[in-house]
């Protein structure tokens, strides 16, 4: 096992790495027909259609089916996309297309599709002729794109703007993110060890309906092949965990203790990487009572949120892959749980015991301490102890309503500067941008959220709602 030396010393970010998108740019014109004699404009549409190839590549990988104008070259673009696996297609027309054109790709594929109406001018000059007029009219064609859409039970999204123009690009980069989401989330598989918490019905859940409809893959883990792994991890890889950790922390706690969570840490990552996990979850009392491990995992969990395994507690699934989701958007992302309402500030106490992303703390401020909750037959495992970095953040809750149907509920506000109780648990104080706190509290209790949610600092509700709609799941946001 002397392998996990270097997994043990991987830097955070390596193990942050976002899912790079895979963008089929479809770019059409009708230029020449029995009636049409426009012809001569090909090599400038072609170059214009490398233009938008070239615009799309600053937010992925582009697969550009080149200039198309006919039906036989949008089957030969489905054909390329699907070869090439690719995440979203992005249509768009230079000029009035035939309906029947984008319908060929778009009845041959299943990727998700965005509208982008783009023109390459602002408006059109004085002195402007036909071929200026010819490159810029992709409006008139559109409506009969969107109706082909609508008629076949495709769903789209849309943005109309100039090619260059930045909040247009924005718009279009948010889709693009959100496929890639998708696409992650759609080949994840989740680990869980042991079970949900005994009780805890909003960690209740149907795994093919979670399969099916927002794509992860739930693998369990058997407790033993942690166990088992705990010890078979060599002296030297623990040593030099503990010994990283004491130079990046502060470490108030018994030294043996420290080490056996240490052992943990690097078990859970172990058999994480082995079974190739994109996510984690483990009833945490699983091992309480196990001569072999006897501690509680949120230490090792936590490390395991760091290191880019995105981890939530007490067997809960749909908060893992939340958290998968969010990491994908902002590159880190934790578990968070309502505690204390603070209604002189008008904010509310996130946290949750021993359990949290250190990678979100307040630099300098991350301590692992015994935890104060949960004894094992080998005593209190550690846990982390800090506040969350002040700034924006989005939550998101993934929420089971019934009858295979799902529902993400969003909320974004701001974390404020939080000195850390002496709780043993990671912790902070969240105000939302507009609302009330009393407010956010009976909008966030409507909307069903569940009692733990995934969090990632940055503002992502609009990636985060296009993702929800590609997935066809409901959306609230709080």
């Amino acid at each position: 096992m002397s392998s996990l030396l270097s997994d043990a010393r991987m830097s955070s970010a390596e193990g942050r790495q976002a899912t790079r998108p895979r963008i089929g740019s479809l770019v059409m014109a009708l230029l020449e027909d029995d009636y049409n004699k426009t012809g001569h404009m090909r090599p400038a549409a072609t170059a214009a259609a490398q233009d938008i190839a070239d615009v799309l590549g600053r937010f992925g990988d582009v697969v550009h089916a080149g200039l198309v104008e006919e039906e036989h070259q949008a089957a030969a673009a489905a054909r390329l996309f699907n070869a090439e696996d690719v995440d979203i297609i992005v249509a768009t027309e230079l000029a009035y297309t035939k309906g029947v054109v984008p319908a060929r790709c778009f009845i041959d594929t299943t990727a998700p599709v965005l509208v982008w109406n783009a023109q390459r001018i602002s408006r059109l000059g004085e002195s402007d002729g036909f071929d200026v007029v010819m490159l810029n009219s992709g409006m008139a064609g559109m409506p009969e794109l969107t109706a082909c859409l609508l008629r076949t039970g495709r769903d789209f999204a849309v943005v109309t703007s100039r090619l260059e123009d930045p909040d247009g690009q924005r718009q279009v980069g948010e889709v693009i993110q959100a496929a890639a989401v998708r696409r992650r989330l759609r080949t994840a598989r989740v680990g869980l060890v042991g079970h949900p918490f005994e009780g805890m019905t909003d960690l209740m859940y149907d795994g093919l309906s979670m399969r099916q409809v927002i794509g992860p893959v739930v693998w369990p883990v058997e407790p033993e092949a942690i166990a088992v792994r705990f010890g078979e991890i060599v002296p030297a890889d623990v040593d030099a965990l503990v010994a990283q950790e004491r130079s990046r922390y502060r470490i108030d706690m018994d030294s043996v203790l420290f080490e056996r969570s240490a052992r943990l840490a690097l078990a859970l990552e172990s058999v994480a990487r082995e079974r190739a996990l994109d996510a984690f979850t483990a009833f945490d009392q699983v091992w309480l009572s196990d001569p072999r491990i006897g501690i509680i995992p949120s230490y090792a969990t936590g490390r395991l949120c760091e290191i880019g395994i995105p981890a939530a507690p007490e067997g809960d699934v749909p908060t893992a892959v939340a958290q998968l989701a969010l990491q994908e958007l902002a590159g880190s992302a934790t578990t968070l749980e309502n505690y204390v309402i603070d209604f002189d500030n008008n904010a509310v106490m996130f946290s949750h015991d021993g359990h949290g992303n250190p990678a979100l703390a307040t630099p300098g401020e991350v301590a692992v301490k015994h935890s104060i909750y949960y004894q094992g037959v080998a005593g209190f495992g550690a846990g982390f102890e800090f506040a969350y970095e002040p700034g924006p953040i989005t939550n998101l809750a993934i929420v089971g309503v019934g009858d295979g149907q799902w529902r993400f509920v969003i909320s974004e506000g701001e974390l404020l500067p939080f000195p850390p109780r002496a709780i043993s648990a990671p912790q902070t104080l969240f105000r939302h941008d507009d609302l009330p706190i009393t407010e956010w509290c009976n909008e966030w209790l409507r909307a069903g959220a569940t009692h733990h949610m995934g969090a990632a600092h940055g503002r992502w509700t609009p990636q985060l709602l296009e993702l929800a709609r590609m997935l066809d799941v409901d959306a609230v946001v709080v």
